[in-house]
């Protein structure tokens, strides 16, 4: 069953990597394909220093490029769609009106599915920077209300560039969710470190240069600790891996489309922007 998914799916699940103008890798996420447009996490919204984006898409080994695009930073930014509204932080779509992708066919997106827990499911993505593309296997555990949203459960191993991954049913053969990056406890506990650390290297800043311990400015000295336990947290962080992930359901994906965007009956006649 795995199998079949993979061969189904793995030509329409695209790596989204953020560079800078030195070509270092800041961080990779995933996304799918869909209607001409790749459909990702909204954490794309809130990386920046990056000088261009690479999106990738591969062939059946999971590593070998079948077809790619660079796209600088002001390009890139010109073909997101972030929503009329704010009610779902979570998604955003990136336009794809690139001959080189015309081949990369679409994911089939459930819109209007009945998901039961213990359903099997199968997470494609990418993950902790590497290019290979991996298959994961899972099922829904429950259901996570937050913010008005009912967001699917899994349990499955999520590590971080896994957000953006398409969850698929087993049974239905078709996306039911989108990997979240917000959405977990460990997320949310290193947002909460970070902010930690950022307010204590504001504060001893503040005080450098007061005090003089033989020729020693013990303020400095605290400040580069809070830096190297802010660098250690940072790479925990990277390559911890999570036994549950949390997803958003692929009917909001559908309402995001409708709302967002102009076309007809979702087959591909009209797809273009509402005021794009």
């Amino acid at each position: 069953m795995y199998r079949q998914i993979w061969r189904k799916a793995h030509r329409s699940i695209a790596e989204v990597s953020f560079y800078t103008r030195n070509k270092i890798r800041i961080v990779s996420l995933t996304g799918f394909k869909f209607k001409n447009y790749l459909v990702t996490d909204g954490y794309v919204k809130g990386i920046s220093h990056y000088d261009h984006v690479e999106i990738r898409f591969v062939g059946r080994d999971g590593i070998t490029t079948t077809a790619s695009k660079t796209l600088n930073r002001n390009e890139f930014e010109r073909h997101l769609v972030v929503g009329l509204n704010d009610q779902l932080p979570n998604i955003v779509l990136i336009s794809l009106p690139f001959d080189v992708f015309n081949q990369v066919p679409d994911l089939d997106l459930c819109e209007e599915c009945h998901t039961e827990i213990g359903e099997p499911i199968a997470v494609i993505g990418y993950q902790l920077n590497q290019d290979n593309l991996t298959i994961k296997q899972g099922l829904v555990s429950s259901y996570y209300p937050s913010e008005g949203v009912k967001y699917l459960q899994v349990d499955a191993t999520i590590r971080h560039g896994n957000a953006g991954s398409p969850v698929i049913s087993l049974e239905k053969g078709k996306v039911i969710g989108l990997i979240g990056h917000k959405l977990t406890e460990v997320s949310q506990s290193y947002k909460r470190l970070k902010d930690i650390m950022n307010n204590n290297l504001q504060l001893l800043k503040g005080y450098q240069g007061r005090y003089n311990m033989d020729d020693i400015d013990p303020i400095q000295v605290l400040i580069a600790n809070q830096n190297q336990i802010k660098y250690i947290t940072k790479e925990l962080y990277r390559i911890t891996s999570m036994g549950v992930g949390y997803a958003l359901p692929s009917s909001h994906i559908y309402s995001f489309f409708k709302e967002n965007l102009i076309f007809e009956s979702m087959d591909g006649s009209k797809n273009i922007l509402a005021g794009f």
